[in-house]
């Protein structure tokens, strides 16, 4: 599977909960929707703050398919990308998963 590289073993995500890993030398997160591992980064692209330790009141930050940040409110779909609540007006990254057995790949965007 060229390109892409394990970062997490299925068991470790589940739904609702914001895992925290590097793959493509970035920050990326990974969740369980709809039964599917996704795969996001971590930056919000309005003021760079992450999702993870800035989610909204230290929750996961993970409302439906929709990621919070806890910094501005900036709403963000995890299956495209696309802001759903500005500030922010960029969308944020959405990387390729594959499950390999047990383990979890992350590839290029």
């Amino acid at each position: 599977m060229e390109g892409f590289e394990k970062v997490a073993q299925r068991g470790d995500i589940t739904a609702g909960k914001l895992t925290l890993v590097e793959a493509q030398g970035e920050a990326v997160v990974l969740t369980e929707l709809l039964g599917k591992v996704i795969a996001f980064s971590n930056i919000c692209t309005h003021e760079d703050c992450d999702f993870v330790f800035d989610g909204a009141d230290g929750e996961s930050g993970l409302e439906g398919n929709e990621v919070i940040c806890g910094c501005h409110d900036s709403r963000f779909n995890v299956l495209d990308g696309s802001v759903m609540n500005p500030p922010a007006t960029e969308p944020i990254t959405i990387y390729a998963v594959q499950i390999d057995g047990d383990d979890v790949l992350v590839g290029p965007r």
